[in-house]
């Protein structure tokens, strides 16, 4: 009974607001994905050496840098526009920007491969990277999709998207190491299954959205200058912030693939209850608020940043705590640095819990180029600190963790006078406030 009134009580919340409807749908495949992954890591680990993974954390932060500027950013402005057929024709231009990407970032791996193997002394690593084309595309144009079934509010198709994905992934890896495939290969091998895997999926669902356009449809040009900032400022922005996460792999990288292994392990475990949390709010916050009207943008905001921080006190205080004892039991006591990784991450990472869902403030409040200033700084900062520094590793993590914490503090401010500012600006003029239409203002000359 007891449990039955709890049902009836959720089911009438979720009638009553759409936006926790939403949220649940997406947060449910989240959660199985994540649930998934955390237990399929449990055995990889003791299959794979800290080696192995060092190795497919450089292949995934290189694949992860292009993946991030594959579409321009013009995935995300396949919600803008007010018609269908207008962000049908932007995803096509994404798709041309998807395969481009995906064939130069093969072309580098083969020309720049000596590089490679003077940074980081491995030329299998060198020689496996001319498989990142295919994640590259892969990631790229699953995500791209994503943003339409975002816009058309089909939060299950995108939910179910990850479930594919994460489960083929993980159980590819776990396949080729218990077949004795337990080097790179078998980890690069165990991912494309499974990007793959969710990529045909999602594109025999994605039916409408290529189907052919009609004529008089806005060209795919005069779409890319309406909304010339997505590429010239959005693109730049969020290439900073990959450089930075990734750039972070990548040095630990060339003191030792065994140390980079440890840290991503940790950086990947610590990814579970932010990933099963944020993204589905992030998603479904970007497209609430790319609809909101003037006056509530600022308490929008402001609610979403307490829940937020309401949500990350409790589960990363327990990880702080139990860090170092719950990675020697769960993977093996040969990921004991790990734990201590973990410990030093967790500021960083709860305040990346806190801010994530309303990054995409500065999107909708046509301030990107607040974004890309911080970005700069948010980039050079973590990666001047682990280049210079004269402390061990492990100690530099910790610092690390604390810095990066501060500084998305500073982030959040930003979003809370981009949302004052914004509220203001439409509220003051009758024109803007009356469109219905989300996309970003030009930039006045």
């Amino acid at each position: 009974m007891r449990s039955a009134g709890i049902r009836g009580r959720m089911q009438k919340l979720v009638k009553r607001y759409p936006t926790l409807r939403h949220v649940m749908v997406l947060l449910t495949g989240t959660a199985i994905s994540q649930v998934v992954v955390m237990a399929v890591s449990t055995i990889t680990a003791r299959l794979f050496t800290p080696e192995a993974f060092g190795q497919f954390a450089v292949f995934g932060s290189l694949t992860a840098i292009a993946t991030t500027i594959a579409s321009m950013r013009l995935d995300m402005t396949i919600m803008l526009p007010e018609d269908d057929d207008e962000a049908r024709r932007i995803a096509r231009v994404a798709t041309y920007s998807n395969l481009a990407v995906a064939g130069l970032f093969t072309l580098a791996a083969l020309l720049l491969r000596d590089l490679v193997i003077a940074q980081y002394g491995d030329p299998e690593l060198a020689s496996w990277l001319v498989m990142g084309g295919f994640t590259v595309f892969f990631v790229a144009q699953a995500t791209m999709m994503q943003f339409w079934f975002n816009r058309k509010t089909d939060y299950r198709t995108i939910s179910l998207n990850r479930v594919q994905q994460s489960i083929g992934s993980a159980g590819g890896q776990l396949g080729f190491g218990l077949l004795g495939l337990r080097t790179l290969p078998g980890l690069i091998f165990g991912t494309l299954i499974g990007q793959a895997f969710a990529f045909v999926n999602l594109r025999l669902r994605a039916k409408s959205l290529f189907r052919p356009l009609p004529e008089g449809t806005t060209s795919g040009m005069e779409l890319v200058r309406r909304y010339k900032k997505m590429p010239l400022l959005n693109m730049p922005t969020a290439l900073v912030d990959s450089l930075r996460t990734n750039g972070i792999t990548l040095l630990i990288g060339t003191v030792a693939l065994g140390a980079v292994g440890q840290f991503n392990l940790a950086w990947r475990i610590l990814q579970v209850p932010i990933g099963l949390i944020n993204s589905a709010i992030s998603q479904v916050f970007f497209q609430k608020l790319a609809r909101v009207r003037p006056g509530e943008m600022l308490p929008l905001v402001r609610a979403t940043i307490l829940r937020s921080l309401l949500i990350t006190l409790v589960p990363f205080g327990l990880i702080y705590l139990v860090a170092p004892w719950m990675f020697t039991l769960v993977f093996g006591p040969q990921w004991d640095m790990a734990g201590e990784f973990a410990r030093a991450l967790t500021p960083w990472l709860a305040m990346q819990l806190v801010t994530s869902p309303i990054s995409t403030v500065f999107v909708v409040t046509d301030n990107q180029q607040w974004m890309l200033g911080f970005s700069i700084v948010f980039c050079a900062a973590p990666l001047s600190l682990l280049y210079f520094s004269p402390l061990p590793l492990l100690e530099t993590v910790f610092w690390l963790g604390l810095l990066m914490a501060g500084m998305l503090a500073l982030m959040l401010l930003m979003s809370l006078l981009a949302a004052r500012g914004y509220d203001r600006r439409r509220q003051a003029d009758p024109a803007a406030a009356a469109a219905s239409g989300p996309e970003p203002s030009e930039p006045e000359a």
